[in-house]
């Protein structure tokens, strides 16, 4: 009996699931007419079809069909609705002059002078060619298309999706975008309506105003203003262009962060900033740097390019309108500018100098010595007729200062290290604006040119035209100049200051009480030391060797055979050999490889022309020209 049982069961099953899924594809095959005016039974071809007058109403996968008039053939399941033809499902609609709705694979043909999708966002995407699943909610448009938010923001592409249980759009093909002031054009992009975000899925170029981006990946959410940009991100600016693998930009505060490999080129100051970490404004223009940063600062001078390259723990580097500078800030650098100019040594040699020599300088002494009647000269007695000179320079430059509308700052904190062919430096922080065009250095600063060692307090080093014109070494100042490996002419006093030529070292000044040690060889062997002090004095160089030196009051002075003379006394109190801190090359400063500009690739990507948005709306955004003869018009 159990056995009959079992065997009627495993019969029965089989058949009676079969029957379900038989009922469920004959429910999923079914056409409701739920209204219409008439519908009568016609012959075509000896096919019965039913013509349904309206305006008719059928439903299926619970989406609505209006339509004026209908020919429904039962046979094939499909329906021909003509005039004012409507889907509605859900909070989407569909509309056209003419709609094939083939129900066995629940898709709706659209086709017409113009086809129309409204989502529940009230996003408006205009077509003649798409295909509706009402199944599955979704859609698929080709032969281009063009879509209008509620607030006029347009997205156009010549192929394209729509995922109504997901509120998403994706774009194909040549897709062009305009969002509040931002033109975008692209390979791909997904139209997150229900979250007002653009997911840039492929190469996204953008246009706002000047500015140019380039980018393989991110996400626009347009309720926040936010951009993300993502793989090789590329900015140009009418002054900037800037790199990072990964760019985040708040368009309303107009501020961008960057991540990884940050390379920002300043071409109106000739500067590179690199990070790994940055945040950036354009206007005012500021960038703050961190993780790794560095600068890298270029002259072309006769054909030949050199660069200063520094780096620091942190870096900002920013500007403001003059106005916006604090007073006090700007009469301090004012002052610091006329100091700057000021050279009372330089004004005495002028008016007494030194007379000419008539015999070549013995190879047993190197150094032309002043002589002693020279050396008691006074700088603190002997006036210097500076005034007119200085301000009439002082007046050329501030005339410059108050044409520019914006002022300059670096600010670079913490590790400070500097290298160029032919200066390199270190020190704790450093400053820089463009109203007295000075750097500052301070906490241990040193600065090496060729064999040749300054360090102080601090440092004031002044440029002009982009080039060193002189350091001024500020308490404690001590210049070191190595002979050999174990000898070193020094110069130790209050202050110096040191002059360039086409940045060679060219002369240097002590004051305030200066001890000196120099060394003098005979036959190319050094032999002898000389040891000096005075208040002042000055030593001009030629061939990067000093060849004369004069000096100012006060001046004693006492030779010693170096055969005979302790290794301690051949040292200044305070001396120093830092040779070991001083960068040996630029990759020491910065390993950063530097990317050469895209401006002419930039330049020659063509913006946006919205042809499918003319053809379909009968208008282009932001101000473009329409192409279309006649503006479409639905019903």
């Amino acid at each position: 009996m159990l056995r009959r049982l079992f065997t009627l069961l495993s019969t029965l099953i089989p058949v009676l699931l079969f029957s379900q899924d038989s009922l469920k594809n004959q429910e999923s095959r079914l056409v409701k007419l739920i209204d219409a005016k008439s519908a009568e039974m016609k012959q075509i071809d000896g096919r019965e079809y039913r013509k349904v007058t309206g305006p008719a109403q059928f439903l299926h996968n619970n989406a609505l069909i209006i339509c004026d008039t209908a020919v429904w053939d039962v046979l094939s399941n499909t329906i021909d609705a003509i005039g004012n033809v409507k889907i509605i499902q859900n909070q989407t609609t569909l509309l056209s002059d003419r709609i094939k709705y083939v129900a066995d694979r629940s898709v709706a043909e659209v086709r017409g002078k113009l086809v129309e999708l409204v989502d529940k966002e009230n996003n408006k995407l205009r077509t003649h060619y798409l295909d509706y699943f009402t199944k599955d909610s979704t859609a698929v448009f080709y032969n281009g298309g063009s879509m209008v938010n509620k607030d006029g923001n347009t997205i156009e592409s010549l192929n394209g999706y729509y995922y109504g249980k997901q509120e998403k759009f994706l774009f194909q093909m040549n897709v062009q975008m305009e969002a509040d002031s931002v033109l975008l054009s692209a390979d791909s992009l997904a139209y997150m309506a229900n979250q007002e975000r653009v997911i840039f899925l492929s190469k996204t170029y953008a246009w706002q105003n000047d500015g140019f981006l380039y980018a393989k990946g991110g996400w626009y959410d347009r309720k926040n203003e936010l951009f993300h940009f993502t793989k090789e991100a590329y900015i140009k600016t009418k002054e900037n262009e800037i790199w990072a693998d990964t760019i985040n930009y708040n368009k309303n505060a107009a501020e961008a962060e960057l991540f990884n490999n940050i390379q920002i080129l300043d071409t109106a100051q000739s500067a590179i900033l690199f990070a790994d970490y940055a945040t950036f404004k354009q206007k005012p223009f500021k960038a703050v740097l961190t993780n790794r940063p560095s600068v890298a600062s270029y002259t072309v001078e006769n054909g030949v390019a050199d660069t200063l390259f520094f780096a620091a723990d942190t870096i900002k580097y920013y500007t403001l309108l003059k106005s916006e500078v604090d007073s006090s800030i700007i009469a301090q650098s004012e002052d610091r500018f006329i100091q700057s100019k000021k050279d009372p040594i330089g004004e005495i040699l002028k008016k007494q100098p030194l007379p000419k020599k008539t015999t070549k300088t013995p190879t047993k002494k190197p150094l032309a010595i002043t002589p002693q009647k020279k050396d008691t000269l006074s700088v603190k007695n002997t006036p210097v007729a500076v005034k007119d000179t200085l301000m009439t320079r002082l007046t050329d430059t501030l005339k410059q200062t108050v044409d520019t509308t914006t002022v300059k700052f670096l600010y670079a904190n913490k590790s400070v290290k500097f290298y160029r062919s032919n200066l390199q430096g270190i020190c704790d922080s450093l400053l820089f604006n463009s109203i007295d065009s000075l750097i500052r250095m301070f906490k241990d600063p040193v600065i090496w040119t060729e064999n040749n060692q300054f360090t102080s307090d601090s440092v004031q080093v002044v440029i002009s035209d982009r080039k060193l014109k002189k350091a001024e070494l500020t308490s404690s100042a001590f210049v070191v100049m190595q002979e050999d490996s174990t000898h070193f002419n020094q110069i130790k006093s209050a202050d110096i200051v040191a002059f360039f030529n086409s940045d060679e070292l060219s002369r240097f000044d002590a004051y305030g009480g200066v001890s000196i040690l120099f060394f003098f060889s005979e036959d190319s062997v050094l032999t002898t030391m000389n040891e000096k002090e005075c208040k002042a004095m000055s030593a001009i160089l030629l061939d990067k060797k000093i060849e004369r030196i004069r000096y100012f009051e006060g001046i004693q002075s006492n030779a010693y055979p170096l055969y005979k003379l302790e290794q301690a006394k051949q040292k200044l109190k305070g001396f120093r050999w830092l040779e070991g801190k001083r960068p040996k090359s630029r990759l020491e400063v910065s390993d950063r490889s530097i990317k050469a500009s895209q401006t002419s690739f930039a330049d020659s990507v063509e913006k946006p022309t919205f042809v499918q948005t003319s053809i379909y709306f009968g208008r282009q955004p932001n101000g473009l020209p329409v192409t279309a003869s006649k503006p479409v018009v639905l019903k």
